[in-house]
């Protein structure tokens, strides 16, 4: 009767043959492998690894404006956490549940609400070549040849159920629940928090800033615009935000 250490015995030499066979075959189908084919394979091994990690735990992007500085600066690259708010199941399509909820001062991702796609195909051509080359090829431009904006980073001033309003460069909320209008700098004490406003643009651009933004009113309803409101405008003035 065949005891059963003589059976382990068997069984682990047979494993190991077995093992060692395996090996040695992958070898000679790698001796035989043509290099370039190869090269293209682990390239491509590569690439699905970083599209994987950039789809579903972070992602490298550069910064496209001034509008963060000085906590980000034009041409800063940085990488973002996509688990903590929920990846896209694939690119455009599906986001899947993250861990929490944006909150007031966090610095988030979003994708632009005044972005045009040029089709789901495209879309999904550009992330995938943005995520390869780790942010540093865009094919996605406009007529001037600069990167369309189709993600913004901003700093949250407001979460879900709050109302705002901006007046002379004053932002205003009303938190829910909340019966009045609180200035944002009241906001911040009320919740101790501690950061610095910084403007941007100096209060006496705000006339032609008022203006440009009537102008492109008048121009996305198709309404040929009044005199006064075209000359007040100041084209020196441009934000790309």
């Amino acid at each position: 009767m065949v005891s059963r250490r003589t059976r382990l015995v068997t069984a682990t030499e047979a494993l190991l043959t077995w093992r060692k066979r395996r090996i040695l075959k992958k070898k000679e189908k790698q001796a035989r492998k043509h290099p370039v084919v190869d090269w293209i394979e682990a390239f491509l091994w590569a690439a699905a690894v970083v599209l994987l990690i950039n789809q579903y735990v972070f992602q490298a992007y550069e910064i496209p404006s001034s509008s963060m500085e000085n906590t980000l600066l034009i041409k800063d690259r940085i990488f973002v956490n996509k688990m903590i708010y929920g990846p896209e199941l694939i690119p455009t399509m599906w986001k899947l549940p993250g861990f929490k909820e944006p909150e007031r001062r966090e610095v988030i991702i979003f994708e632009s609400p005044t972005y045009l796609s040029k089709g789901a195909a495209f879309d999904v051509l550009q992330r995938v070549i943005y995520m390869l080359t780790l942010s540093l090829v865009d094919i996605d431009r406009d007529e001037n040849g600069m990167p369309r904006a189709h993600f913004l980073i901003k700093r949250a001033a407001a979460v879900e159920y709050d109302r705002l309003r901006i007046s002379g460069g004053n932002l205003e909320l009303k938190p829910m629940g909340t019966p009045d209008w609180v200035p944002e700098m009241e906001l911040r004490d009320m919740n101790q928090t501690d950061y610095t406003l910084k403007r941007l643009a100096l209060p006496a651009y705000y006339p032609a800033i008022r203006a440009a933004g009537v102008q492109d009113a008048y121009n996305q309803e198709g309404i040929p615009a009044r005199t006064a409101v075209g000359s007040a405008a100041d084209p020196a003035l441009a934000y790309m935000d």
